[in-house]
């Protein structure tokens, strides 16, 4: 998933539950803030995505999202902010170019994933009476396969939401992130993408079954 500043049956099966678990408990880092560390935590909202569309290494639109997200965010001192962000959902192919990159697959290639992130940037809180706990409902970004990522008709941006830049938000820079992706229906394999030593890594990918 390629993201922007800006299960397909149900819960997942133990298989792929045990494959997501180092993603919240990975290198000893608390779930709670992802490494974000003290503060006072001025947002804490989570929000049901539908029809988002996510990008594979080619910058490919491979695949349409459906997911529950959390967003905490942490003040760490005036104007400086530290945000964690939790995603659990479903994943459905659309044809063309894999995640990976490493073969091409079809449209309905279905799987879940699980992630998360961490960015630091600069701003200010807005004060403009927003719910700034608590449950936010289901948010339709409205993608198409043709679509960027984060330019959707109905892409719900939380972070111009919730808080203002002078410099629209230059500052703006992830410190951790990782997904990992699990096809459970009309295809295998795993893929993940991080941020390894500075630099968005791959590995894996997800293929069509072959057919006999």
């Amino acid at each position: 998933m390629k993201l922007v500043y800006c299960s397909v049956k149900g819960l997942l099966t133990a298989a792929v539950a045990a494959l997501l678990v180092p993603l919240t408990a990975s290198g000893g880092v608390p779930v709670k803030n992802q490494g974000c560390g003290a503060g006072k935590l001025v947002l804490d909202v989570r929000y049901h995505v539908v029809n988002d569309v996510d990008t594979g290494t080619r910058g490919n639109n491979w695949a349409f999202d459906t997911y529950v997200r959390t967003v905490r965010v942490w003040q760490k001192r005036v104007a400086r902010f530290c945000a964690a962000s939790t995603y659990d959902g479903q994943f459905s192919t659309i044809a063309g170019a894999s995640p990976g990159g490493k073969t091409t697959i079809p449209a309905g290639i279905r799987g879940a994933f699980r992630g998360r992130s961490t960015t630091t940037f600069r701003g200010a809180l807005r004060t403009n009476g927003k719910t700034s706990r608590g449950a936010l409902g289901t948010k339709d970004f409205q993608c198409t396969s043709a679509d960027d990522k984060g330019a959707c008709a109905g892409t719900f941006d939380w972070l111009n939401a919730y808080f203002t830049s002078a410099d629209d938000f230059r500052s703006f820079a992830y410190v951790r992130y990782e997904f990992a992706y699990h096809a459970t229906e009309a295809g295998k394999g795993t893929w993940t993408d991080r941020l390894e030593g500075g630099k968005y890594r791959s590995h894996g990918d997800i293929t069509a079954l072959k057919r006999h």
